[in-house]
C-alpha cells in the first residue's frame, strides 16, 4: 500500500497492516503494522498523533536504516546510522524524526513474550536500543522478506512468528563466527568445569587454564553458547543435582555439597530460583 499521506514520506514508501488472529493473538509473535518508507527532512513522528494511539501502534516497533541517519527519542534522544537497528516500546514516549533524507525497513510487533524479549535484548546491550545487527542475523533481508510476504500475502502468520523469533534471538544472543582457538577454548573450558563442578569455579580461574582474559573469555563463551560462565556453571549444578535427586537417597544436603555448593541454604535458594520448587518437592513430585 502506497503512502500519501503521511508528511515527511516520499510517495514510493509502502505500508502493510496485518491485523492477528485469534490464534496468533494468543500464541505467536505478530506483526501488527510493517513499512519500506523513504524519508526527506519533514518527517517527525511524534507519539501525541492520532496513529500513535491506535492498537496496531502501540506495541514493539523494530527500525533497520539503509540509507541517511534516523533519529529517535524516548526517555533520551539517540541517532540510527545507516546499518543499524533500533527497538522501541511504542506504549511509552516517543518521537521518530529525520534531517535529511533517509530510508527505512520497520515493523510493529507484539505478542508471545515480545516485553520480556524486549527487555533482556536492551539488557543484553547495556541499556542501548540501537545496535549495529551481526552480519550472521541478516537483519535486512528478514525485514524486507516479512514486507514482502505482507505486500503478496504469501506468508502465514506461523512463518511470520518464526521469523521474528528468529530476529529476536539474533538480537538477544548475537552470533558471530569464532576462530578455531576461541571454539577450542569454550570446548576446553566446557570440559574443565564438567570436571571440577565440586568445587569453587571463579571465572577467573576457567579463563586462565584457557590463556585468556577474563573479559575475553566471558564474552566468547557467552555468544557460543547462550550462557554467561557464571549461568552455565550454576545450571550444570543444578542438573546434576536433579539427577542425584531422582536416583540417590542423599539428602539435600549431601547433594548441596556434592554439587559444587558451599551450603545447604544457598543450593535450596539456587534450585528454587531456576525450578520454582525446593529440592524436596522436586523429589516428592517424581515419585
Amino acid at each position: 500500500m502506497k503512502v500519501t499521506e503521511e508528511a515527511g514520506v516520499l510517495a514510493r514508501s509502502e505500508r502493510f497492516f496485518a491485523t492477528p488472529g485469534t490464534v496468533a493473538r494468543g500464541l505467536f509473535y505478530y506483526i501488527t503494522r510493517a513499512g519500506h518508507y523513504y524519508y526527506d527532512e519533514n518527517y517527525d513522528f511524534r507519539d501525541n498523533c492520532e496513529i500513535a494511539h491506535l492498537e496496531s501502534h502501540r506495541n514493539f516497533y523494530l527500525l533497520y536504516v539503509r540509507a541517511g541517519t534516523m533519529y529517535v527519542r524516548t526517555d533520551h534522544e539517540f541517532s540510527v546510522e545507516r546499518g543499524q537497528a533500533a527497538l522501541v516500546d511504542c506504549r511509552r514516549p516517543h518521537r521518530f524524526f529525520t534531517h535529511s533524507d533517509a530510508e527505512a525497513l520497520w515493523l510493529h510487533f507484539d505478542g508471545a513474550n515480545s516485553g520480556a524479549f524486549f527487555e533482556q535484548i536492551i539488557a543484553f546491550h547495556g541499556g542501548r536500543q540501537v545496535f549495529t545487527p551481526a552480519a550472521a542475523l541478516h537483519l535486512e533481508q528478514e525485514l524486507a522478506q516479512l514486507i514482502l510476504g505482507l505486500r503478496t500475502g504469501e506468508t502465514s502468520e506461523v512463518e511470520r512468528s518464526q521469523a521474528l523469533y528468529r530476529i529476536l534471538c539474533g538480537l538477544l544472543l548475537p552470533q558471530r563466527a569464532h576462530s578455531p582457538a576461541e571454539n577450542d577454548a569454550v570446548a576446553q573450558a566446557v570440559r574443565f568445569i564438567d570436571s571440577h563442578l565440586t568445587e569453587e569455579l571463579p571465572v577467573r580461574s576457567i579463563a586462565a587454564h584457557v590463556n585468556l582474559s577474563t573479559s575475553h573469555f566471558s564474552r566468547i563463551f557467552r555468544a557460543s553458547t547462550g550462557f554467561s560462565p557464571h549461568e552455565y556453571i550454576m545450571l550444570h549444578r543444578i542438573d546434576e543435582a536433579k539427577s542425584l535427586l531422582h536416583s540417590t537417597g542423599l539428602s539435600v544436603s549431601e547433594i548441596a555439597f556434592r554439587v559444587g555448593f558451599r551450603s545447604e541454604v544457598n543450593f535450596i535458594a539456587a534450585f528454587r530460583s531456576k525450578t520454582g520448587q525446593s529440592p524436596t518437592q522436586f523429589r516428592n513430585n517424581l515419585l
